[in-house]
Protein backbone atom coordinates (compact mmCIF):
# COMPACT_ATOMS: atom_id res chain seq x y z
CA UNK A 1 0.00 0.00 0.00
CA UNK A 2 1.42 3.36 -1.05
CA UNK A 3 1.92 6.05 1.59
CA UNK A 4 3.52 9.51 1.85
CA UNK A 5 7.26 9.39 2.51
CA UNK A 6 7.69 6.09 0.66
CA UNK A 7 10.57 5.84 -1.86
CA UNK A 8 9.74 4.46 -5.29
CA UNK A 9 11.68 4.12 -8.55
CA UNK A 10 9.77 5.16 -11.67
CA UNK A 11 10.20 6.09 -15.33
CA UNK A 12 8.60 9.26 -16.68
CA UNK A 13 6.69 8.94 -19.95
CA UNK A 14 5.16 12.39 -20.54
CA UNK A 15 4.52 15.88 -19.14
CA UNK A 16 1.47 17.65 -17.79
CA UNK A 17 0.42 20.98 -19.31
CA UNK A 18 2.24 22.57 -16.33
CA UNK A 19 5.50 20.80 -17.17
CA UNK A 20 5.49 18.17 -14.40
CA UNK A 21 6.72 14.69 -15.28
CA UNK A 22 4.15 11.88 -15.34
CA UNK A 23 4.99 8.30 -14.36
CA UNK A 24 2.60 5.41 -13.75
CA UNK A 25 2.60 3.89 -10.29
CA UNK A 26 0.30 0.96 -9.48
CA UNK A 27 -2.10 2.03 -12.21
CA UNK A 28 -2.35 5.68 -11.23
CA UNK A 29 -0.43 8.77 -12.47
CA UNK A 30 2.44 10.02 -10.36
CA UNK A 31 3.32 13.69 -10.91
CA UNK A 32 6.95 14.75 -10.34
CA UNK A 33 8.34 18.25 -10.85
CA UNK A 34 11.59 18.66 -12.78
CA UNK A 35 11.77 15.20 -14.38
CA UNK A 36 11.65 14.80 -18.18
CA UNK A 37 10.14 12.09 -20.39
CA UNK A 38 12.54 9.18 -20.79
CA UNK A 39 14.11 9.69 -17.37
CA UNK A 40 14.24 7.26 -14.49
CA UNK A 41 14.33 8.57 -10.93
CA UNK A 42 14.03 7.66 -7.29
CA UNK A 43 11.07 9.59 -5.94
CA UNK A 44 9.70 10.25 -2.47
CA UNK A 45 5.89 10.27 -2.39
CA UNK A 46 4.47 13.50 -0.95
CA UNK A 47 0.75 12.93 -1.61
CA UNK A 48 -1.14 9.69 -2.17
CA UNK A 49 -4.73 9.68 -3.43
CA UNK A 50 -6.85 6.84 -4.81
CA UNK A 51 -6.56 8.18 -8.37
CA UNK A 52 -3.19 9.96 -8.41
CA UNK A 53 0.02 10.67 -6.48
CA UNK A 54 2.57 13.47 -6.17
CA UNK A 55 6.24 12.94 -5.51
CA UNK A 56 9.56 14.74 -5.19
CA UNK A 57 12.63 13.54 -7.04
CA UNK A 58 15.37 12.35 -4.69
CA UNK A 59 17.88 11.02 -7.22
CA UNK A 60 18.04 11.01 -11.00
CA UNK A 61 19.02 7.50 -12.07
CA UNK A 62 18.89 7.91 -15.84
CA UNK A 63 18.92 11.28 -17.62
CA UNK A 64 17.17 12.00 -20.90
CA UNK A 65 19.20 13.13 -23.92
CA UNK A 66 17.12 16.32 -23.84
CA UNK A 67 18.33 17.30 -20.35
CA UNK A 68 20.59 20.34 -20.08
CA UNK A 69 22.04 22.38 -17.24
CA UNK A 70 19.52 24.53 -15.35
CA UNK A 71 20.21 28.19 -16.15
CA UNK A 72 18.27 29.56 -13.15
CA UNK A 73 19.19 29.37 -9.44
CA UNK A 74 15.61 30.14 -8.34
CA UNK A 75 14.29 26.62 -8.64
CA UNK A 76 11.13 27.32 -6.62
CA UNK A 77 9.93 29.99 -9.07
CA UNK A 78 6.96 28.86 -11.14
CA UNK A 79 7.83 30.78 -14.30
CA UNK A 80 9.95 28.48 -16.50
CA UNK A 81 8.88 24.85 -16.32
CA UNK A 82 11.27 23.55 -19.01
CA UNK A 83 14.55 25.10 -17.85
CA UNK A 84 16.35 21.74 -17.86
CA UNK A 85 15.22 20.81 -21.39
CA UNK A 86 17.36 21.81 -24.38
CA UNK A 87 15.95 24.40 -26.76
CA UNK A 88 15.73 21.94 -29.67
CA UNK A 89 13.88 19.44 -27.48
CA UNK A 90 11.46 22.15 -26.35
CA UNK A 91 10.65 23.03 -29.96
CA UNK A 92 9.96 19.39 -30.82
CA UNK A 93 7.87 18.95 -27.65
CA UNK A 94 5.66 21.88 -28.63
CA UNK A 95 5.17 20.48 -32.11
CA UNK A 96 4.15 17.15 -30.57
CA UNK A 97 1.70 18.87 -28.21
CA UNK A 98 0.02 20.48 -31.21
CA UNK A 99 -0.01 17.21 -33.16
CA UNK A 100 -1.57 15.35 -30.23
CA UNK A 101 -4.28 17.98 -29.82
CA UNK A 102 -5.16 17.80 -33.53
CA UNK A 103 -5.12 14.00 -33.59
CA UNK A 104 -7.39 13.86 -30.54
CA UNK A 105 -10.01 15.66 -32.65
CA UNK A 106 -9.44 13.41 -35.66
CA UNK A 107 -7.65 16.14 -37.62
CA UNK A 108 -4.80 15.55 -40.04
CA UNK A 109 -2.78 18.25 -41.78
CA UNK A 110 0.87 19.17 -42.34
CA UNK A 111 2.37 20.52 -39.12
CA UNK A 112 5.54 22.55 -39.59
CA UNK A 113 8.56 22.54 -37.30
CA UNK A 114 8.18 24.95 -34.39
CA UNK A 115 9.47 28.42 -35.17
CA UNK A 116 11.79 29.22 -32.27
CA UNK A 117 14.43 31.71 -31.13
CA UNK A 118 18.16 31.29 -31.66
CA UNK A 119 18.83 32.88 -28.25
CA UNK A 120 15.77 32.22 -26.05
CA UNK A 121 16.78 34.49 -23.16
CA UNK A 122 15.93 38.05 -22.07
CA UNK A 123 12.96 37.94 -24.43
CA UNK A 124 10.23 39.40 -22.22
CA UNK A 125 9.51 43.12 -22.59
CA UNK A 126 7.21 43.21 -19.56
CA UNK A 127 8.04 42.13 -16.01
CA UNK A 128 5.63 42.14 -13.06
CA UNK A 129 7.31 41.68 -9.69
CA UNK A 130 5.34 41.08 -6.51
CA UNK A 131 6.42 42.91 -3.35
CA UNK A 132 5.90 41.63 0.20
CA UNK A 133 6.98 42.87 3.64
CA UNK A 134 10.73 42.63 4.08
CA UNK A 135 10.86 44.07 1.52
CA UNK A 136 10.99 40.94 -0.62
CA UNK A 137 10.66 41.32 -4.37
CA UNK A 138 10.22 38.48 -6.84
CA UNK A 139 7.83 35.99 -8.40
CA UNK A 140 5.40 33.45 -6.99
CA UNK A 141 6.35 29.83 -6.48
CA UNK A 142 4.66 27.19 -8.58
CA UNK A 143 1.08 26.37 -7.54
CA UNK A 144 1.21 28.93 -4.70
CA UNK A 145 1.15 32.55 -3.59
CA UNK A 146 4.49 32.13 -1.82
CA UNK A 147 7.02 34.72 -2.95
CA UNK A 148 10.40 33.64 -4.32
CA UNK A 149 12.84 36.55 -4.03
CA UNK A 150 14.63 37.03 -7.37
CA UNK A 151 17.61 39.28 -8.00
CA UNK A 152 18.02 38.48 -11.70
CA UNK A 153 15.79 36.72 -14.22
CA UNK A 154 17.24 35.30 -17.44
CA UNK A 155 14.02 35.70 -19.43
CA UNK A 156 13.40 39.32 -18.44
CA UNK A 157 15.09 42.35 -19.99
CA UNK A 158 18.41 43.07 -18.21
CA UNK A 159 17.25 46.55 -17.15
CA UNK A 160 14.70 45.05 -14.77
CA UNK A 161 17.48 43.77 -12.49
CA UNK A 162 18.73 47.31 -11.87
CA UNK A 163 15.19 48.67 -11.41
CA UNK A 164 14.39 46.08 -8.73
CA UNK A 165 17.69 46.68 -6.92
CA UNK A 166 17.13 50.45 -6.84
CA UNK A 167 13.50 50.23 -5.68
CA UNK A 168 14.41 47.78 -2.90
CA UNK A 169 17.10 50.20 -1.75
CA UNK A 170 14.67 53.15 -1.96
CA UNK A 171 12.04 51.36 0.16
CA UNK A 172 14.62 50.73 2.89
CA UNK A 173 16.14 54.20 2.82
CA UNK A 174 12.78 56.02 2.86
CA UNK A 175 11.02 53.50 5.16
CA UNK A 176 8.30 52.84 2.56
CA UNK A 177 6.52 49.64 3.67
CA UNK A 178 5.49 46.80 1.40
CA UNK A 179 1.80 45.95 1.21
CA UNK A 180 0.61 43.21 3.56
CA UNK A 181 -2.07 41.18 1.76
CA UNK A 182 -3.38 39.55 4.93
CA UNK A 183 -3.80 42.78 6.92
CA UNK A 184 -4.45 45.10 3.96
CA UNK A 185 -1.95 47.66 5.19
CA UNK A 186 1.25 49.04 3.71
CA UNK A 187 2.20 50.69 0.46
CA UNK A 188 4.13 49.00 -2.38
CA UNK A 189 2.32 46.06 -4.00
CA UNK A 190 4.01 45.43 -7.35
CA UNK A 191 6.70 46.70 -9.69
CA UNK A 192 6.01 46.59 -13.42
CA UNK A 193 8.75 47.27 -15.97
CA UNK A 194 8.01 47.63 -19.68
CA UNK A 195 10.73 47.81 -22.34
CA UNK A 196 10.64 49.03 -25.91
CA UNK A 197 12.92 46.42 -27.44
CA UNK A 198 13.54 48.39 -30.63
CA UNK A 199 13.27 51.89 -29.14
CA UNK A 200 15.33 51.20 -26.03
CA UNK A 201 12.80 53.07 -23.89
CA UNK A 202 11.94 51.82 -20.39
CA UNK A 203 8.77 52.41 -18.35
CA UNK A 204 8.66 51.74 -14.60
CA UNK A 205 5.26 51.48 -12.91
CA UNK A 206 5.18 51.38 -9.11
CA UNK A 207 1.87 49.91 -7.90
CA UNK A 208 0.87 51.15 -4.45
CA UNK A 209 -2.08 50.70 -2.10
CA UNK A 210 -1.56 54.15 -0.56
CA UNK A 211 0.30 57.28 -1.60
CA UNK A 212 3.90 57.54 -0.39
CA UNK A 213 5.10 60.86 0.98
CA UNK A 214 6.03 63.46 -1.63
CA UNK A 215 9.61 63.58 -0.33
CA UNK A 216 9.88 59.80 -0.85
CA UNK A 217 8.54 60.10 -4.40
CA UNK A 218 11.09 62.80 -5.19
CA UNK A 219 13.79 60.49 -3.89
CA UNK A 220 12.43 57.65 -6.08
CA UNK A 221 12.73 59.82 -9.18
CA UNK A 222 16.32 60.64 -8.28
CA UNK A 223 17.10 57.00 -7.44
CA UNK A 224 15.87 55.63 -10.78
CA UNK A 225 17.47 58.38 -12.87
CA UNK A 226 20.55 56.27 -13.82
CA UNK A 227 18.46 53.40 -15.28
CA UNK A 228 19.49 53.12 -18.97
CA UNK A 229 16.70 54.21 -21.31
CA UNK A 230 14.31 55.30 -18.57
CA UNK A 231 11.59 57.32 -20.31
CA UNK A 232 8.57 56.97 -18.02
CA UNK A 233 8.03 56.64 -14.28
CA UNK A 234 4.42 56.14 -13.22
CA UNK A 235 2.67 55.62 -9.89
CA UNK A 236 -0.35 53.32 -10.14
CA UNK A 237 -2.86 53.39 -7.27
CA UNK A 238 -4.55 50.05 -6.52
CA UNK A 239 -6.56 50.09 -3.28
CA UNK A 240 -8.66 46.99 -4.06
CA UNK A 241 -8.22 43.69 -2.26
CA UNK A 242 -7.46 40.64 -4.35
CA UNK A 243 -4.73 39.70 -6.80
CA UNK A 244 -5.30 42.21 -9.58
CA UNK A 245 -1.95 43.88 -10.29
CA UNK A 246 -2.89 47.30 -11.69
CA UNK A 247 -5.49 49.75 -10.46
CA UNK A 248 -7.35 52.28 -12.65
CA UNK A 249 -5.48 55.44 -11.54
CA UNK A 250 -2.07 56.47 -12.88
CA UNK A 251 0.04 59.44 -11.84
CA UNK A 252 3.00 60.45 -13.99
CA UNK A 253 6.02 61.06 -11.74
CA UNK A 254 8.63 61.68 -14.42
CA UNK A 255 9.03 61.53 -18.21
CA UNK A 256 6.12 60.68 -20.51
CA UNK A 257 2.95 58.65 -19.98
CA UNK A 258 3.78 56.04 -22.63
CA UNK A 259 6.79 54.53 -24.37
CA UNK A 260 7.31 53.72 -28.03
CA UNK A 261 8.25 50.51 -29.77
CA UNK A 262 8.03 49.03 -33.24
CA UNK A 263 7.15 45.70 -34.84
CA UNK A 264 8.23 45.02 -38.42
CA UNK A 265 8.42 48.73 -39.17
CA UNK A 266 5.09 49.60 -37.49
CA UNK A 267 5.15 52.03 -34.57
CA UNK A 268 3.23 51.39 -31.34
CA UNK A 269 2.61 53.51 -28.27
CA UNK A 270 2.54 51.51 -25.04
CA UNK A 271 0.84 52.80 -21.90
CA UNK A 272 0.77 51.06 -18.48
CA UNK A 273 -2.59 49.40 -19.25
CA UNK A 274 -1.92 48.58 -22.94
CA UNK A 275 -1.91 44.98 -24.09
CA UNK A 276 1.27 44.32 -26.05
CA UNK A 277 2.83 40.97 -26.83
CA UNK A 278 5.61 40.30 -24.33
CA UNK A 279 8.00 38.70 -26.84
CA UNK A 280 8.29 41.21 -29.69
CA UNK A 281 10.87 39.21 -31.67
CA UNK A 282 8.60 36.18 -31.85
CA UNK A 283 5.53 38.37 -32.33
CA UNK A 284 7.04 39.43 -35.64
CA UNK A 285 7.60 35.76 -36.51
CA UNK A 286 4.01 34.90 -35.53
CA UNK A 287 2.39 37.72 -37.48
CA UNK A 288 4.55 37.19 -40.55
CA UNK A 289 3.40 33.57 -40.55
CA UNK A 290 -0.23 34.69 -40.27
CA UNK A 291 0.33 37.11 -43.15
CA UNK A 292 1.94 34.36 -45.23
CA UNK A 293 -0.97 32.02 -44.67
CA UNK A 294 -3.49 34.78 -45.49
CA UNK A 295 -1.95 35.05 -49.00
CA UNK A 296 -3.30 38.55 -49.53
CA UNK A 297 -3.19 39.97 -53.07
CA UNK A 298 -4.30 43.52 -52.33
CA UNK A 299 -8.03 43.39 -53.14
CA UNK A 300 -9.31 41.57 -50.06
CA UNK A 301 -11.52 42.67 -47.19
CA UNK A 302 -10.03 41.21 -43.97
CA UNK A 303 -11.69 40.76 -40.59
CA UNK A 304 -9.34 40.75 -37.59
CA UNK A 305 -11.38 39.32 -34.71
CA UNK A 306 -10.30 39.70 -31.08
CA UNK A 307 -7.96 42.35 -32.51
CA UNK A 308 -6.63 43.83 -29.26
CA UNK A 309 -4.64 47.00 -29.96
CA UNK A 310 -4.69 46.29 -33.69
CA UNK A 311 -1.28 44.70 -34.24
CA UNK A 312 -2.45 41.98 -36.64
CA UNK A 313 -4.84 44.38 -38.38
CA UNK A 314 -2.01 46.83 -39.06
CA UNK A 315 0.21 43.99 -40.34
CA UNK A 316 -2.56 42.90 -42.72
CA UNK A 317 -3.40 46.43 -43.84
CA UNK A 318 -0.19 46.67 -45.87
CA UNK A 319 -1.35 43.82 -48.13
CA UNK A 320 -5.17 44.16 -48.01
CA UNK A 321 -7.73 46.54 -49.51
CA UNK A 322 -9.62 47.00 -46.23
CA UNK A 323 -9.25 45.63 -42.70
CA UNK A 324 -11.97 45.60 -40.03
CA UNK A 325 -10.88 44.92 -36.46
CA UNK A 326 -13.25 43.93 -33.66
CA UNK A 327 -12.41 43.86 -29.96
CA UNK A 328 -14.45 43.76 -26.75
CA UNK A 329 -12.22 45.97 -24.57
CA UNK A 330 -12.87 49.71 -25.16
CA UNK A 331 -9.36 50.75 -24.06
CA UNK A 332 -7.81 48.34 -26.57
CA UNK A 333 -9.95 49.80 -29.38
CA UNK A 334 -8.82 53.30 -28.40
CA UNK A 335 -5.19 52.11 -28.58
CA UNK A 336 -5.84 50.41 -31.94
CA UNK A 337 -7.22 53.60 -33.47
CA UNK A 338 -4.34 55.60 -32.04
CA UNK A 339 -1.82 53.12 -33.47
CA UNK A 340 -3.45 53.31 -36.91
CA UNK A 341 -3.18 57.10 -36.78
CA UNK A 342 0.41 56.90 -35.53
CA UNK A 343 1.31 54.85 -38.62
CA UNK A 344 -0.84 56.96 -41.01
CA UNK A 345 -2.80 53.83 -42.02
CA UNK A 346 -6.22 54.71 -43.40
CA UNK A 347 -7.57 51.40 -44.72
CA UNK A 348 -8.36 49.99 -41.26
CA UNK A 349 -11.38 50.53 -39.03
CA UNK A 350 -12.02 49.26 -35.53
CA UNK A 351 -15.32 48.30 -33.90
CA UNK A 352 -15.80 47.87 -30.16
CA UNK A 353 -17.93 44.91 -29.11
CA UNK A 354 -17.99 41.15 -28.68
CA UNK A 355 -16.95 39.40 -31.90
CA UNK A 356 -19.79 36.89 -31.54
CA UNK A 357 -22.26 39.81 -31.61
CA UNK A 358 -20.59 42.34 -33.90
CA UNK A 359 -19.71 39.95 -36.75
CA UNK A 360 -23.32 38.73 -37.17
CA UNK A 361 -24.41 42.40 -37.22
CA UNK A 362 -21.90 43.25 -39.95
CA UNK A 363 -22.89 40.15 -41.89
CA UNK A 364 -26.56 41.15 -41.67
CA UNK A 365 -25.58 44.59 -42.99
CA UNK A 366 -24.00 42.97 -46.03
CA UNK A 367 -20.36 43.33 -44.95
CA UNK A 368 -18.40 40.24 -46.02
CA UNK A 369 -14.79 39.21 -45.46
CA UNK A 370 -12.62 37.47 -48.04
CA UNK A 371 -10.13 36.56 -45.31
CA UNK A 372 -10.77 36.25 -41.58
CA UNK A 373 -8.09 36.22 -38.89
CA UNK A 374 -9.11 35.15 -35.39
CA UNK A 375 -6.87 35.41 -32.33
CA UNK A 376 -9.16 34.47 -29.42
CA UNK A 377 -8.33 34.03 -25.71
CA UNK A 378 -7.44 30.59 -24.35
CA UNK A 379 -11.08 29.48 -24.25
CA UNK A 380 -11.26 29.72 -28.05
CA UNK A 381 -13.98 31.15 -30.28
CA UNK A 382 -17.56 31.64 -29.19
CA UNK A 383 -19.91 29.13 -30.94
CA UNK A 384 -22.06 31.98 -32.29
CA UNK A 385 -19.00 33.43 -34.02
CA UNK A 386 -18.09 30.08 -35.58
CA UNK A 387 -21.63 29.71 -36.90
CA UNK A 388 -21.48 33.16 -38.51
CA UNK A 389 -18.12 32.38 -40.11
CA UNK A 390 -19.58 29.18 -41.53
CA UNK A 391 -22.41 31.17 -43.10
CA UNK A 392 -20.10 33.93 -44.34
CA UNK A 393 -17.76 31.36 -45.98
CA UNK A 394 -14.58 33.45 -46.37
CA UNK A 395 -12.01 32.15 -48.84
CA UNK A 396 -9.38 31.78 -46.13
CA UNK A 397 -9.53 31.66 -42.34
CA UNK A 398 -6.31 32.12 -40.36
CA UNK A 399 -6.64 30.96 -36.75
CA UNK A 400 -4.02 32.24 -34.29
CA UNK A 401 -4.22 30.35 -31.01
CA UNK A 402 -2.51 30.20 -27.61
CA UNK A 403 -4.18 26.90 -26.64
CA UNK A 404 -3.78 23.77 -28.83
CA UNK A 405 -6.76 22.01 -27.25
CA UNK A 406 -9.35 24.73 -27.87
CA UNK A 407 -7.76 25.37 -31.27
CA UNK A 408 -8.25 21.73 -32.26
CA UNK A 409 -11.83 21.77 -30.98
CA UNK A 410 -12.70 24.82 -33.07
CA UNK A 411 -10.85 23.54 -36.13
CA UNK A 412 -12.79 20.27 -35.93
CA UNK A 413 -16.09 22.19 -35.87
CA UNK A 414 -15.05 24.35 -38.82
CA UNK A 415 -13.96 21.36 -40.91
CA UNK A 416 -17.43 19.88 -40.31
CA UNK A 417 -19.00 23.12 -41.57
CA UNK A 418 -17.48 23.93 -44.93
CA UNK A 419 -13.74 24.39 -44.37
CA UNK A 420 -10.59 22.38 -45.10
CA UNK A 421 -7.67 22.44 -42.66
CA UNK A 422 -4.60 23.05 -44.82
CA UNK A 423 -1.67 23.51 -42.42
CA UNK A 424 -0.58 24.46 -38.92
CA UNK A 425 2.62 26.10 -37.66
CA UNK A 426 3.60 26.18 -33.97
CA UNK A 427 5.53 29.23 -32.76
CA UNK A 428 7.58 29.35 -29.56
CA UNK A 429 6.45 32.65 -28.05
CA UNK A 430 7.45 31.72 -24.49
CA UNK A 431 10.67 29.66 -24.39
CA UNK A 432 11.20 27.42 -21.35
CA UNK A 433 7.44 27.14 -20.73
CA UNK A 434 4.76 24.71 -21.90
CA UNK A 435 3.00 27.50 -23.79
CA UNK A 436 2.42 26.83 -27.51
CA UNK A 437 1.26 29.46 -30.00
CA UNK A 438 -0.10 28.25 -33.35
CA UNK A 439 -1.08 29.68 -36.72
CA UNK A 440 -3.47 27.42 -38.65
CA UNK A 441 -4.97 27.90 -42.11
CA UNK A 442 -8.42 26.83 -43.28
CA UNK A 443 -9.77 27.33 -46.78
CA UNK A 444 -13.34 27.21 -48.00
CA UNK A 445 -14.24 23.74 -49.26
CA UNK A 446 -14.59 23.56 -53.04
CA UNK A 447 -18.24 22.49 -52.93
CA UNK A 448 -19.01 25.50 -50.72
CA UNK A 449 -17.68 28.10 -53.14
Amino acid sequence: MLKPGQLVTVSVHSLTDKGDGIATLEGRPLYIEGILPGERAEVRLTLVKPNYCHGQAVQLLQAAAARCQDFCPYTACGGCQLRVMSNSAQLELKRQLLLEALQAQGLDCPVAQTLGMDEPYHYRNKAQYAVQPGPYIGFYAKHSHQLVEVDECRVQAPETTEVVRLIRSWMRQCAVPAYNEALHVGCVRHIMVRNGVNSGEVMVVLVVAEMPAEAALEQLVAQLGPVPGLASLILNLNTATGNRVLGPDNRLLWGKDSIDDSLDGLAFSISPLSFYQVNPRQTEVLYREALRQASLQGHEVVFDLYCGIGTIALFMSRKAHRVIGIELVPEAIADARANAALNAISNVEFHQGAAELRVPELYAEGVRADVVVVDPPRKGCDPALLETLARMRPERLVYVSCNPKTLARDLAWLTDHGFVLEQATPVDMFPHTMHVETVALLTRRADEK
